[in-house]
């Protein structure tokens, strides 16, 4: 990214340097010169176009690898790892409750494990598919800057070398042209980069961004839209005294 950002800078110096160069040999090149301006008044105009797209593209989709490291997050030890660790414990041979106690309430917590393992498992697939976005749009990016740096490169180049061509005053006009095709050519090529890019994010990722919002909505694994519990009241814990909590101790 930094390269880009250098590689972007030096084009528009070099492009403008070009410009500077081309329009000082306007004047002795005559009716020549006229066609010369505009051609140079439409590469300033592209350079400036390339420059907004690609602070604009600083400035929105994210660093990658801060995306691959979240998105590791999700699907690892810190989420969805610990989620899986409860899953797994939300077995009967797990929770000891029914080894020792009988009764309303033993019977409560015992029942309220599979809707506690459906609520925890609709957690963890959650956290995956977060961790797949992540992921798609760090590859995406990252696959950005590889193809616009290999671009910009390329037109750096090129510019460099009408540049060259310009300063010798014979060939103002044959630089000013390649800098306006070299030119032309990057800001096609950069739209197709970004065109591909937002492809890629609309097939691999908006749809899975959508399922999340949807799931944020589904209270199947979430009662009333809250964490299952036991439907009997607990908070009594005194053993049998005739209310609807008794603990009896297993005979």
């Amino acid at each position: 990214m930094a390269d880009a950002r250098d590689r972007t800078e030096q084009m528009q110096h070099e492009g403008r340097r070009l410009i500077a160069i081309v329009r000082r040999w306007t004047v002795a090149l005559g009716p020549q010169g006229a066609g010369l301006d505009a051609m140079l008044s439409k590469i300033d105009s592209q350079i400036d176009q390339t420059g907004n797209l690609v602070t604009e593209f600083f400035l929105n989709p994210g660093v990658p690898w801060t995306l691959w490291s979240h998105g590791s997050d999700w699907a690892g030890p810190p989420i969805a790892g610990q989620i899986s660790s409860q899953i797994s414990r939300s077995t009967l041979d797990e929770m000891r409750v029914d080894d020792f106690w009988t009764g309303v309430a033993a019977d409560a917590y015992k029942n309220s494990l599979p809707r506690q393992k459906e609520a925890m498992s609709a957690l963890a697939a959650s956290a995956r598919t977060i961790d797949d976005v992540l992921t798609s749009m760090a590859i995406a990016i990252g696959a950005f800057w590889l193809a616009f740096l290999a671009a910009l490169v390329e037109v750096v180049l090129i510019i460099m070398a009408c540049v060259a061509a310009a300063s010798t005053g014979v060939g103002a006009p044959a630089g000013a042209g390649g800098a306006a095709a070299a030119v032309a050519k990057f800001v096609g090529v950069t739209l197709a980069i970004l065109s591909a890019f937002y492809t890629f994010i609309m097939v691999n990722t908006v749809p899975k961004i959508k399922d999340l919002e949807q799931d944020l909505h589904d209270n199947a694994a979430y009662p009333g839209g809250h964490w299952p519990r036991p439907t009997v009241e607990l908070a009594d814990g005194r053993l049998s005294d005739g209310d609807a909590s008794d603990w009896n101790l297993k005979g």
